[in-house]
């Protein structure tokens, strides 16, 4: 009698066959966490991107209709400041323009808080955050004592008012930390004061 023989996978057949698997398993798995991570810093960015948009809105709006000469302290080219007092038209009264009490755009002494304030230091004090995400230098800038994005300004922090002449330039560079590193968005805008 003639014995069949068994046709099967031997252990060694089994063992690269799992490890085949193992590898592929883990290629889809490094793929998905890229493509996983991906999203997120790119959901990340822009959420950024629309934050400082609405926030320098805000702040164009806020001191667009501003006179000039209330800007304290003068933050004329080639300097900047990171804190801006200004006081706004409120209309005509008996052929007199009426002005709004002292406001106030600037970066809190924590450097990442961006604030308005109305009277402050006084008993009728208002104090808005507007964000709380502010980078603390400008996009590719250094703490150096250096221009190093060669737009004039040394330092630059993330919140910049620029004076020249009567329009007044605000730049807006925001940030989140996240695992893979920060991700920033910067905003520049141009108001030409109305009053």
């Amino acid at each position: 009698m003639k014995q069949r023989g068994t046709r099967g996978f031997t252990l060694v057949e089994l063992c690269i066959a799992f490890a085949l698997l193992a590898i592929l398993f883990v290629k889809l798995t490094m793929i998905l966490n890229q493509a996983s991570n991906t999203h997120r810093r790119q959901s990340v960015a822009m959420a950024l991107e629309d934050q400082s948009q609405h926030v320098l809105d805000r702040i164009v709006y806020a001191i667009v209709g501003s006179d000039p000469a209330s800007l304290l302290p003068d933050p004329s080219a080639p300097f900047f400041k990171n804190r801006l007092q200004f006081q706004c038209s409120l209309g005509v009264e008996d052929g007199e323009v009426v002005w709004s009490d002292p406001e106030i755009i600037g970066l809190d002494e924590n450097p990442s808080l961006l604030y308005w304030a109305q009277n402050e230091g006084t008993e009728a004090e208002r104090i808005v955050v507007w964000c709380r995400t502010v980078a603390e230098l400008f996009a590719s800038e250094l703490p150096n004592g250096a221009d190093d994005n060669a737009n004039g300004l040394t330092d630059e922090t993330g919140l910049s008012f620029v004076l020249e002449g009567e329009t007044i330039t605000v730049r807006l560079t925001l940030e989140r930390q996240t695992k893979e590193g920060p991700i920033r968005h910067t905003s520049e805008a141009k108001v030409a004061c109305r009053n």
